[in-house]
């Protein structure tokens, strides 16, 4: 799945304002408990491109039949978080406890 036109640094900057806050590069928020990094255009990029990449590797994981790493899916939480995204691009959501 490519996330160039869902994943714009614009796109992040508005996501982490609207959920984070109003704080400069460099510094961190909160967001689901952790500590945050406001990241440059350039540490988005790189962040995004490792996303990508876990994505992908999960991906011939499943396609191969292959037992799922949870090394791997907590990366993949891990690179979420860090991209303040709302939705995973790769796992499934789970309904929480009702």
């Amino acid at each position: 799945m490519s996330t160039d036109d869902l994943m714009q640094y614009d796109d992040y900057l508005a996501r982490f304002e609207r959920i984070v806050g109003s704080i400069l590069p460099g510094q961190y928020g909160r967001y689901k408990s952790r500590l945050v990094l406001k990241m440059t255009d350039d540490q988005y990029r790189r962040r995004l491109e490792e996303y990508e990449d876990l994505g992908r590797r999960l991906g011939d994981m499943l396609r191969s039949g292959d037992t799922i790493d949870d090394t791997l899916v907590t990366a993949l939480r891990a690179a979420e978080i860090d991209l303040v995204l709302e939705r995973s691009l790769f796992l499934p959501e789970f309904p929480r406890g009702e």
